[in-house]
């Protein structure tokens, strides 16, 4: 997604069951800005998505 121009600043919150360290990683060198488990609870989902798209 990150590669393709219409996308390449779009923030990205990955919602996943993988916690390792490792999977974070990869993520984060893929261009993902959050991380949220699953499962999840709305607020915490919210939360990141404020702070990505609010200055």
């Amino acid at each position: 997604m990150k590669q393709h121009p219409r996308h390449k600043f779009a923030p990205v919150i990955m919602l996943t069951t993988e916690g390792q360290d490792a999977k974070k990683e990869q993520g984060r060198a893929a261009g993902a800005k959050a991380w949220i488990l699953k499962p999840f609870n709305p607020p915490q989902l919210l939360d990141a998505v404020s702070k990505l798209i609010l200055p």
